[in-house]
Formats: C-alpha cells, structure tokens, sequence
C-alpha cells in the first residue's frame, strides 16, 4: 500500500518542526551562523559563499534574517523546481531512496575518506573500489548495486559524483543492506583507504633475510627474524657521520659569510645558479671530497622546496659543505670568509691609456687601486653640475620667450623627444659641441630616466645643458630659441611637369588659370 502524501497543512507542521529545531536560540528566525551550521554538518564542502548565496535567496525582504514564512516558501519553490526539471533529488524520491533517517553523524570523517578515493570528484570506477576496498560490498548490496547507485546519484549527461552525491549514494546503500545511515557512516570511518596491489617480486637476499636487517627496520617488529644488535649499515654510519661534523663541530661568527651570501645575491635571494657560482670561484672550496657535482644535491637538500636559500639555509649549506670536506664549518666559514664576492667576466678589452694607467684614476677609482690622496672629486662636481642646471645661475634671462616656442612644440600638452629634436633643427642649435647625436641624452638627463616628455621646468635644464656643451652664455641659446616663429612645416617638392607648369599648353575650361 502507498504511504499517504502529506497534505498542506502536515507538510506546514513538518516544516514548522524543522525550522524550530534550526532555531537554536528560539527568536522565531534564522541567523547565518545557524544556517551556516546546519549545511556544513550535512556537507563540510559547503564554502561560505554558497552558505551566503543560500542565505540571500531564502532572505526575500532583506532584513538580514530568515523568518518561516521565507523558510516555508523557500522550500516550496525548491520542490516545485525539483518536480518540473525531474532534477536529481525528484529522481530518487522516485525510486523510493532514502533521505536523512535521522541517525547521521558529522560527515567530516567521511569527506576524509571520499578524497583518499577521489582525490576532486568521484569517477564509476573510483566509487566501485572505494565499495570493494572498504568492504561494503555484501549483506544486501551487491556488485550489481554498485554501478546502479551511481547511476542513480550522478545526473544524466555528467561522469562522475561530487561529495554530495556520494552522500546520497551511501544512504541508497544503507538502505539496500538495511542499516541506518549512521551504521553505514561509521563502516566507511573506518575505511584505511585504497588497497594497492602490485606484482609480487623475486626473492631477494638482502630483503628476504631478515638478520640482514639494519637501522630503523632492525627495531621493526613486524618482521620476523631481524636482529637489532646488528652492526649499523652504510647509511646510518654516513648519517651518523653527518651529524657529527654538521651538529658537533664548532662554528664562528656568520658576519663575514653572510656578507659573501648578500655579494652573490641577485635582488636579495641566492638561488640555485648562484649558489654553485659561488662554490666554484670561492678559491678552494671545491676540495677535499666536497666536488661540483655536490654542489645541487646540497642546495636541493637545504632549500628543500624553496627555489632560493635563506640565510638560515644557507647557513645549514656551509654546514654540509663541512660535513663533505670531512672539516669543521669554522674551518668552512673562514675559507669563505676570504672572498671578495662575485667574479665578473667579460671579454677581454684592449690596453687603454686611461684605465691602464693608474695614476690618471680619480676619486673612488684612486683608493681603490692604490692612489689614495688623489681625488679630484669628479662625482661631487657631477652633482654639483647637475644641481646647478636645475638652479639656474645669473647667465640667463628671463623665460617668457622661450616658454612661448615651447607652447608652440608641445603635442597633446607635452614636448616629447621628437618634438625636442624638431625644435633644436629648426632654430640651427647644432654645432660641432651640440650634434644631434647629443639631443637624446641632453633629453634624458633633463627629464630623468624613465619619463618620457619634458615640463617647462625640465625644459630650462635642457636649454642650460645645451649652454654647457656649447661653452656658451645660457642667455646665448635663449635667444636662439625665441627666435624661432615655430615649427616648420616641409612638404614634398615635386618635379616640373610640362604640362602643368606650361599654362600655354592649357585647353578648354583649364584656360587662363
């Protein structure tokens, strides 16, 4: 005999239940965090933002809370909507399948256990092992079954499940083996995931005899027959070894190591190719039994994942360093100690008068390389010079004319390198002391690197360098520059052509124009 549909008002009482049971505080509403509870226990994949769309969507009068005429209706429109698309919870009622009995616990284990199967989504054949590893396979539900339950959960025209399908999928399964859904839930708990199988290998001595046994795998329990007296093998003595030289022997100050790591730093991270670049031109470091080929494997170990070593790392480098070379890291650290940085290479230039001859060096230059004392200090009257093209001096005159040409140069309100270079054609500016070749680094300097056009004020610079490299009065280029009645416009010249220019040869309408 059919169960008796609910009517309208038991389907009400129903709901009315439900919604005061969500009620925790009793206030006649639903708050978020109530919702937000009660989906993410059914669901632990819920986000927030589903929870918060969710919540919206029930919320019709935006008061920020769900009263149950919003609940009621809600719920109403969703089983209206499940009806005409035949969507998949419309499906299983259908089928007579199980819902929630009432008896389910916290899915949080089991979400576990679903991605231990699936890792994203569940495929047919992730789900039939996940059945079979898991030993859910009998008392009712057979190999048949478990394709047909997929089959049932997962929507026509899609592939695999998501967890909420698979929730549903297990309360088709309860059903068919006549347990709760709570029974069913604390048999796949205690799931210990996939079962992996693999073809059975040949007998091996060093396997097999288990007195061979050394380390960790001596102790082991679980095989019989091992012998944890025995004598430690190749690796634990060479681990052993390795602790002793990286944890037991002494250790100096970081400071100069650590200037040596910032020296070979690119944009203040050492990376792998540093790193080796640094042991190979680190004069001696290569030695001892520490070779180029250790280089990487020590850096990998380090930096485990990271793609560049800290400091800490790279601390925890000098110390394998140590340990391959069979040394100290003080011993180590002094080696690296010694290095004045980075190598550069570079092809090798032609003997020049003013760099080879040392005593024409002037300032850093001079103490660097031994002429202390002799320093004219050209990189201050550099500063000097540039400040006082920005500060103007009394070899000018006043700026209006100029300014006024600048208007006349200027595109979409700014002077750009071209229209510099037009300016300085058309007012004759060049000379053997300013060619043209000068206009683009004259532009520079004034603008400054990386701006791309000229103010006025950064156009009074440029008039004053221009001054400067024709070892002229600044009010000598101004007057140069006011001169000009703006740019000139040139077009091509075409050649004479008989006919047009012959006003004889004209006939017709073309007569006497």
């Amino acid at each position: 005999m059919a169960p008796k549909k609910a009517s309208g008002t038991d389907k009400e009482a129903m709901m009315l239940a439900k919604f005061n049971e969500l009620d925790k505080d009793g206030n006649g509403s639903l708050d978020f965090d109530e919702l937000e509870g009660l989906l993410k226990k059914g669901n632990p994949t819920f986000t927030t933002a589903e929870v918060k769309q969710l919540y919206d969507a029930c919320d019709t009068n935006h008061d920020g809370k769900i009263e149950f005429r919003e609940f009621l209706a809600y719920i109403n429109k969703a089983d209206h909507k499940a009806d005409r698309t035949g969507g998949r919870h419309a499906r299983m009622a259908a089928a007579s399948g199980p819902q929630d009995d009432g008896t389910e616990k916290d899915w949080g284990a089991i979400s576990d256990v679903f991605a231990n199967f699936a890792g994203g989504d569940m495929d047919g054949r992730e789900w039939a092992k996940f059945c079979k590893d898991s030993g859910l396979i009998g008392h009712g539900f057979t190999k048949a079954d478990v394709d047909m339950t997929f089959a049932k959960v997962v929507p026509k025209g899609k592939r695999k499940m998501d967890f909420v399908m698979f929730q549903d999928a297990l309360r088709l399964m309860a059903a068919k083996r006549g347990q709760t859904n709570g029974e069913v839930q604390d048999l796949v708990s205690a799931s210990k995931g996939p079962v992996i199988t693999a073809t059975a290998t040949d007998a091996v001595r060093f396997y097999d005899d288990k007195s061979t046994f050394t380390g960790a795998h001596a102790h082991n329990e679980k095989f019989d027959g091992v012998n944890s007296s025995a004598a430690l093998g190749r690796h634990e003595r060479q681990v052993a070894a390795e602790h002793d030289k990286t944890h037991g022997g002494a250790e100096g100050g970081w400071g100069e190591c650590q200037r040596v790591y910032e020296a070979f730093s690119e944009n203040n991270k050492v990376e792998g190719k540093h790193f080796l670049k640094m042991c190979l031109e680190v004069n001696g470091l290569l030695a001892h039994g520490f070779a180029k080929r250790d280089v990487d494997l020590i850096f990998a170990a380090a930096a485990k994942k990271d793609k560049h070593l800290s400091l800490e790392q790279f601390k925890e480098c000098v110390r394998k360093v140590a340990a391959k070379r069979g040394q100290s890291p003080q011993e180590v650290q002094a080696i690296i100690a010694r290095s004045d940085g980075p190598i550069l290479h570079a092809t090798q230039t032609e003997a020049v008068r003013f760099h080879d001859d040392k005593s024409t060096y002037t300032g850093a230059h001079a103490s660097v390389h031994g002429r202390d004392g002799h320093d004219d200090g050209r990189h201050e009257k550099l500063a000097m010079e540039a400040a006082k093209l920005r500060e103007g001096d009394e070899g000018e005159h006043d700026w209006a004319g100029c300014d006024s040409v600048y208007d006349m140069f200027i595109e979409d309100g700014k002077l750009k390198s071209r229209d510099f270079m037009k300016m300085m054609i058309d007012v004759n500016m060049f000379d053997k002391n300013f060619t043209k070749n000068d206009v683009d680094t004259t532009f520079v300097h004034a603008a400054g690197r990386g701006v791309k056009d000229l103010s006025v004020e950064t156009f009074h610079v440029a008039i004053r360098e221009i001054a400067q490299k024709k070892k002229v009065p600044i009010y000598k280029v101004q007057q140069a520059i006011e001169s000009c009645e703006g740019p000139h416009l040139a077009a091509t010249k075409t050649d004479a052509v008989r006919f047009h220019d012959d006003k004889d040869t004209y006939t017709g309408m073309h007569v006497g124009k």
